[in-house]
């Protein structure tokens, strides 16, 4: 007797889609859109489809005790306590879990000095930070990759909108009337090249000399980087820190040599980061749970439209608006305005 079940051939016929997309519909995996799922269960339940139990675990790998579909952070930083130390691993990490929800998909999270080169158990899909262009094209050409921050031609990426951050904190700093003012810019990354040139071009545009020096996104460079500032200009009134854990060592080096925050020398960060909460520092907010949400939601369905810049905003806080002797108020809280229309850490 012939048997006349429907086949996955025949639903994938129907719902007008590919043999490895109705499997995936089928199986709760990730890779198609919810319309495509829709489409597909609902041609299944109309030709009497039943997927085979076995099959379907073999299909899904799930058929290893305890085996789930994963997405690696691939997180490459040569401090070891960088976990700890930045907030904005933590950050992503919050966004991530947010969008993975309870989908059943492991999150794995890897921080390594040197990239690696195997890669013989490869992940569902990874989410690249800190990893260079021609790498990143690498790992996107085995497999699902997003990248934090623009990478190399044809990887996806998500970003907040640096250049505006940049130019915000430079605009607010030339608004606020100082003339000595000097930057701990960040490593040679493309977040970090984009504040660099949001905030240089504002100042060009004042007229405005900027003492520089480079940074890597570390407390302690920062404070070395702020005492070769201060060394070389000590009436120096403003520093633009390329991040807010830079922008500690900066109050740090400020603090030992006896200048004050704000009144004598305005501080502005970038990430708004709890730490620029706590400190009382005016800094650039990047909605870093919100680009690694977008990230993670394009890996599960690349199908989805390219994720856009995200909007930075300056929060003006204490340590970059003077204050009348006597008052015990943090000053100003309020955004200096909305960012600009589209210009990682």
């Amino acid at each position: 007797m012939t048997d006349q079940r429907p086949t996955l051939a025949d639903v994938a016929r129907a719902a007008g889609v590919s043999m490895a997309a109705a499997s995936r519909a089928m199986n709760g995996a990730y890779g198609v859109s919810e319309a495509v799922r829709h489409r597909v269960r609902s041609v299944a339940a109309e030709l009497g489809f039943e997927p085979h139990a076995v099959a379907r675990a073999l299909a899904t790998g799930r058929a290893s005790a305890g085996r789930r579909e994963r997405i690696e952070v691939l997180i490459l930083d040569p401090d070891p306590d960088a976990m700890s130390a930045k907030p904005f691993y933590g950050r992503v990490l919050t966004g991530a879990m947010r969008a993975l929800g309870d989908q059943g998909i492991a999150l794995e999270v890897r921080r390594v000095s040197t990239l690696p080169v195997d890669d013989a158990d490869p992940p569902f899909g990874r989410l690249l930070i800190n990893v260079p262009g021609d790498a990143g094209a690498a790992y996107a050409r085995r497999g699902r990759a997003v990248a934090l921050g623009r990478s190399a031609p044809g990887v996806a990426f998500v970003a907040p909108d640096n250049d505006s951050g940049g130019h915000q904190a430079a605009a607010h700093l030339v608004s606020t009337g100082r003339q000595r003012v000097g930057a701990v810019f960040g490593p040679p990354t493309p977040c970090a090249q984009e504040r660099k040139a949001g905030f240089l071009r504002v100042m060009a545009g004042a007229a405005q000399e900027v003492a520089v020096a480079d940074g890597d996104f570390t407390r302690a460079r920062a404070y070395a980087a702020a005492q070769e500032l201060l060394a070389r200009d000590p009436k120096l009134d403003a520093v633009f820190a390329s991040c807010d854990v830079t922008a500690m060592g900066v109050l740090q080096a400020l603090r030992e040599a006896g200048r004050r925050v704000a009144d004598d020398v305005a501080v502005v960060g970038f990430d708004g980061s709890a730490l620029a909460e706590a400190a009382d520092l005016s800094s650039v907010y990047m909605p870093v749970e919100d680009e690694a949400a977008s990230a993670i939601r394009h890996l599960l369905d690349p199908v989805l439209p390219a994720p856009a810049r995200l909007p930075t905003r300056l929060t003006v806080r204490g340590s970059s608006v003077s204050r009348p002797r006597g008052r015990l108020d943090a000053g100003p809280r309020c955004p200096t305005g909305p960012a600009s229309p589209g210009a990682s850490r």
